[in-house]
């Protein structure tokens, strides 16, 4: 039987500043045991902040928000009262020059983490492959396990081996992997063969299972650069040339395609996914808060069905919400669609009974036999979607080539 102890690894809600600061610390607490014991590790973003040439710049980020210091103070209480580790994120898709290549930048960098080592942090995403293969970092974090981060594309099982031997111990693989059990496979053969080299130092595989951008997204790159600038208000206008063209619309968004995530409706499909992968990564660093600061004492943090809704947490709703404590209820029962339950949060006050009363059984399209039939064939597709509209045939939808045929009229701004 597959095991589902410490095997998710969740976003701390950086946005949540200020009033809300201590709101993660407190839905963690209140939650249930069997929650604590699903989770691997809870990741958060902060930028590294420097001087050069004169002026004052940062790096590290490109989701554009980070946990503030008081949300990292917090952040060390979870890992010391719950034993749940705790993860920096340092993922900039372009390091500037002059931290990887000026001695003085690089050692205040490499400083900087060791900082948050000092405390007791053992668990970072390194996206600076340079800095990394350097062994700085190593010297002065030794006991640290180093992620590699999703958009350096791990795609198969020699960029595995690769990255291992780089000096990475914790390999987050390209979202790709969702739907190639295939290569899947044989990069966990890799994992077999390195680890059966290295017994005393094994590596461990990661996959993001939820985030919802398309496959190969050719604005993906761009996007996190400006990100890292202009954070959430990217998709206040920009991303209406990009994804909020496909995103925005009704019947392309409910499609599998609209998001290259796990497709894993039925607890036969996720078990395999599990046996090949150590740990599940499912995104929302950029979750708001949608209850008042002095109500966050009712919150508390539980495994929750978004009802199919690309993993938004709504407001718990007396007898309608449905949620549960323990990910093994969720696989033991079989609730489908398993790929829609979240790590989320409900209201104490409004939301008392868990799944055995709220959970009605589903009737969707993946308890259909065309569901069950599409279902099979994403776990090895390959996202060649213009040449296959497995997912419009079955949703009942007009073929599209490229999410990019859709778009919102935009009036960029002007100088």
């Amino acid at each position: 039987m597959v095991s589902y102890d410490k095997r998710f690894s969740i976003a701390h809600f950086d946005r949540f500043h200020g009033e809300y600061a201590s709101a993660f610390y407190t839905m963690m607490k209140n939650a249930d045991a069997s929650y604590i014991k699903s989770i691997h590790d809870i990741y958060f973003g902060k930028y590294f902040y420097y001087e050069y040439n004169g002026q004052q710049k940062r790096c590290g980020n490109p989701m554009g928000v980070e946990a503030s210091d008081d949300q990292i103070d917090y952040l060390f209480k979870i890992q010391e009262e719950l034993g749940i580790e705790i993860s920096l994120t340092f993922n900039t898709v372009e390091v500037p020059h002059e931290v990887i290549y000026d001695h003085e930048i690089r050692k205040q960098f490499v400083e900087w983490i060791g900082g948050y080592y000092d405390r007791g942090l053992r668990s970072c995403t390194m996206s600076s492959a340079h800095i990394l293969r350097t062994g700085e970092l190593q010297n002065r974090c030794p006991d640290m396990r180093w992620k590699s981060t999703v958009n350096q594309i791990v795609a198969d099982a020699q960029q595995f081996i690769d990255f291992a031997y780089l000096g990475y111990n914790t390999i987050l693989l390209d979202r790709s992997l969702n739907r190639n059990i295939k290569e899947l496979r044989r990069i966990r053969e890799a994992q077999n063969y390195l680890n059966s080299k290295n017994p005393n130092k094994k590596v461990l595989t990661s996959l993001l299972v939820a985030e919802s951008c398309i496959y190969n997204c050719p604005f993906k790159k761009e996007h996190d650069s400006v990100g890292e600038v202009i954070g959430t208000d990217y998709f206040k206008g920009i991303a209406n040339l990009s994804c909020n063209g496909w995103r925005g619309s009704k019947n392309f968004a409910k499609l599998p395609r609209s998001g290259i995530d796990l497709v894993a409706s039925d607890v036969s499909t996720f078990n395999k996914f599990a046996e090949l992968t150590d740990i599940f990564k499912i995104s929302g660093r950029l979750t708001t808060p949608i209850f008042s600061p002095d109500d966050v004492k009712y919150m508390k943090s539980v495994w929750f069905y978004d009802n199919d809704e690309k993993f938004t947490q709504v407001v718990s709703k007396v007898g309608e919400t449905i949620y549960a404590d323990n990910f093994d209820d969720i696989i033991k029962n079989n609730l489908l669609p398993i790929h829609s339950w979240i790590p989320g949060w409900i209201d104490t006050r409004y939301t008392k009974e868990d799944f055995k009363t709220t959970y009605k059984g589903y009737n969707g399209i993946w308890s259909t036999d065309k569901g069950k039939r599409l279902e099979k064939l994403l776990t090895s597709c390959r996202n060649q979607c213009w040449d296959c509209h497995e997912c419009e045939r079955t949703f009942g939808t007009e073929d599209i080539d490229s999410a990019l045929q859709l778009r919102k009229v935009i009036n960029v701004a002007k100088d």
